[in-house]
């Protein structure tokens, strides 16, 4: 028998926890639930003790530094309601004015204008359906054209990278520290049929593939913390009319955010606010 285990937390937990349910669980979805925060699901046959066991020594750790409360788990009807029960959290996701996020069991005609980005949610953090994510791809679709070479920096599932391709990058490098990440985007990419476009590899910034100079734009959908100590190495990645997207901020983050920005080198351009979250670009001054 198979049991669903969910947990409602803060914004800025949903980074660690939504690894350890996609690490050690089957499937992952996540949906709001309530101010500033974010119930998240994964799956797991009754009996496998260990895995769960992983899952809720990682949420006790973190609740070291704030109470999450206890993990909910609850049994399922029968062995095949999990492979569906977190599909239903998802649904056809438009963004801005072409992009259209399709998860990979949905049917789906595109109209003429679309553009449209296929993915299977449960492989990693990373859906379009997260604010953050959201509003990296309203940003995108405005700065992508034939002759950007891209930096998805914490690429995650791949969708920004993804998204990149289909609003027709030149080039895409996409980094991410997680190897479950990588094994994500690397099947996304390949059901896709982008891998001849992107340079995917473990790591971040600094880093081989991102000489000085070479990105039109760096895409950064990771963190405050994360964009903060970055941001010294972004912007010799960033060619001097580059651009940078930085996300993964929750409101009260801006600020700080912001001044080590200025601080490393860059000047303040625009916000994408969604929700309690902003994203926002900038460039090298």
């Amino acid at each position: 028998m198979w049991q669903e285990v969910s947990l409602s937390v803060p914004f800025e937990y949903v980074e660690p926890i939504s690894y350890l349910f996609d690490r050690y669980g089957y499937g992952l979805s996540m949906e709001d639930d309530g101010p500033k925060r974010i119930k998240l699901r994964t799956y797991l046959p009754s009996d496998a003790r260990q895995r769960y066991s992983h899952i809720e020594v990682g949420v006790k750790l973190a609740s070291i530094l704030e109470p999450l409360g206890e993990l909910q788990v609850t049994p399922l009807d029968n062995d095949a309601d999990w492979q569906n029960a977190w599909k239903e959290h998802f649904t056809l996701l438009r963004v801005g004015e072409r992009l259209v996020i399709k998860p990979s069991w949905i049917d789906y005609q595109p109209e003429d204008d679309d553009i449209l980005v296929e993915l299977d949610p449960g492989l990693a953090f990373g859906t379009g359906y997260h604010p953050t994510t959201y509003t990296c791809l309203e940003a995108m679709e405005k700065m992508v054209n034939p002759s950007t070479v891209v930096l998805d920096l914490g690429c995650g599932s791949g969708i920004l990278t993804i998204a990149a391709v289909k609003l027709g990058a030149h080039r895409v490098v996409a980094l991410d520290i997680d190897p479950q990440a990588i094994q994500a985007s690397r099947q996304n990419f390949e059901r896709t049929h982008i891998t001849d476009w992107v340079d995917l590899e473990q790591g971040s910034l600094p880093h081989r593939l991102a000489a000085p100079g070479a990105f039109d734009l760096v895409v950064a959908n990771i963190s405050s913390r994360g964009i903060r100590e970055r941001a010294p190495d972004i912007l010799p990645a960033l060619n001097p009319a580059g651009t940078l997207v930085a996300s993964g901020i929750i409101d009260e983050q801006l600020p700080e955010t912001r001044e080590a920005l200025l601080r490393a080198g860059f000047t303040d351009l625009e916000l994408w606010p969604r929700e309690d979250w902003v994203t926002f670009s900038c460039k090298p001054g």
